[in-house]
């Protein structure tokens, strides 16, 4: 309880091993309002939430051979046991909004703090009162319609991002809270209770030193390549079991019909396509379109590593604990809808 980590502009890839802790988090836009709620004025954010806005694209002419140096990695570790003088007994917020400027700068140049024995942010209350101090301005999740998110706390727009026991063997990919349409510019988490039956490790790796640290060969293939995240698949074996006549006429209306409905849940730029797995040529899959595994920070232009293939690759989600459905394991191809060697992401 009490740590809370906030991360800035997509800059670090986050995971989560899941436990029966309460994990909360906001999102949240570069828009900050104009100064922290008073004290005693916290009125309902959960129906007034804007939309999650749009993910900024820069990721034209990246030279992989020559990637910039990164000076400072994330995630700097603020300690309230350490800040002497800084921090008075009882008096967190006023540390936040006093702090705030020197708090963003840091953030911007090291991608992630890592607030340690703070005792304002173990409830929902205190975490908005923490980042309605540093002016982060919360809006919906990217994929808030996909129902995978619950808002817990609607009033301090506050939503739950891992606590069911059947995941508790589970890594979970929080890939930057963005989708191909749609990025927050921050993200603040914070783990309101420890795990009960184990589990509840965040880890957070710095999307910069990733695209450092990766194999050249590897790395420009992926980039140059592009890349394409499948979320679903849905076996319709019933389809060949249809007069000849039939066949086309159905496949084409179901890819149409189910594309209505699955594309408004996810908010994403899908296409319906059968057989990309090779596993069954009526396996139909939702499937993103071709985006670079790279793109720039907004900001600072800094090249990071800007993908959810560590978590969506099939080949390594069949070797963790894994309990999804088949309609729900996902995976990730080339742009062309190639195969991506297992060589490639182990």
């Amino acid at each position: 309880a009490g740590a809370t980590a906030a991360a800035a502009a997509s800059r670090p890839q986050r995971s989560r091993q899941a436990g029966r802790g309460r994990a909360g988090r906001c999102v949240a836009t570069v828009d900050a309002p104009a100064a922290p709620a008073k004290a005693g004025e916290r009125k309902d954010l959960g129906a007034t939430l804007p939309d999650c806005p749009s993910t900024v694209w820069k990721a034209d002419d990246i030279d992989v051979d020559h990637l910039p140096e990164v000076a400072e990695t994330a995630p700097l570790v603020i300690d309230a046991l350490e800040l002497g003088e800084k921090l008075q007994s009882g008096r967190e917020a006023e540390y936040f909004a006093q702090q705030r400027e020197a708090i963003m700068e840091q953030l911007q140049r090291h991608g992630a703090i890592l607030f340690r024995n703070f005792g304002m942010m173990k409830d929902a209350a205190g975490f908005r009162a923490m980042y309605e101090a540093l002016q982060l301005n919360p809006c919906l999740d990217p994929i808030h319609t996909s129902g995978l998110r619950e808002m817990v706390e609607k009033k301090d727009a506050v939503y739950e991002a891992v606590n069911k026991p059947s995941l508790a063997q589970h890594f979970v990919g929080l890939h930057n809270e963005s989708t191909f349409v749609k990025t927050a510019t921050y993200g603040a988490f914070v783990c309101f209770k420890p795990a009960s039956e184990g589990g509840g490790e965040f880890i957070i790796a710095d999307g910069a030193k990733i695209i450092n640290g990766l194999d050249k060969d590897v790395l420009r293939r992926l980039y140059e390549r592009k890349v394409r995240i499948s979320v679903s698949n849905l076996d319709l074996n019933f389809v060949d079991m249809l007069p000849g006549f039939m066949k086309d006429g159905v496949k084409s209306s179901l890819q149409d019909l189910i594309l209505k409905a699955v594309a408004p849940k996810f908010d994403m730029d899908l296409e319906m396509v059968y057989g990309a797995d090779t596993s069954n040529p009526w396996r139909l899959q939702a499937i993103e379109h071709a985006q670079s595994p790279i793109n720039r920070h907004p900001v600072t232009g800094q090249p990071v590593w800007f993908c959810n293939l560590h978590n969506h690759s099939r080949y390594l989600r069949d070797r963790r604990p894994c309990t999804v459905p088949e309609v729900g394991m996902t995976d990730v191809y080339h742009g062309d809808l190639g195969r991506i060697s297992p060589e490639d992401v182990r």
